[in-house]
C-alpha cells in the first residue's frame, strides 16, 4: 500500500506532531505552576502563616490540571 519511504515520513510527521503538542502542554503547565509559586512567595513575604500560604498554593495549582512536578 505505502512505500517504505512514505511510512517513514508518516511516522516522522506523527512523532513530530506529538512532540510539539506535548511541548506546548508542558509549557502551559509550567507557567501555571510558576504563577502559583510566585503567589506563594508573595504570601510568605507578606508575613502570612506558612500553613495558610501552603493551602492557597495547593488551591492555586488545582485548576492547572497538570501532573504535579
Amino acid at each position: 500500500m505505502f512505500a517504505p519511504s512514505r511510512r517513514v515520513l508518516a511516522a516522522t510527521a506523527l512523532c513530530f506532531g506529538v512532540a510539539f503538542s506535548l511541548s506546548a502542554f508542558a509549557s502551559a503547565c509550567e507557567d501555571c505552576h510558576r504563577t502559583c509559586f510566585v503567589e506563594r512567595s508573595a504570601c510568605r513575604a507578606a508575613g502570612a502563616p506558612q500553613a495558610q500560604c501552603l493551602a492557597e498554593y495547593v488551591e492555586c495549582r488545582r485548576p492547572c490540571n497538570c501532573p504535579l512536578p
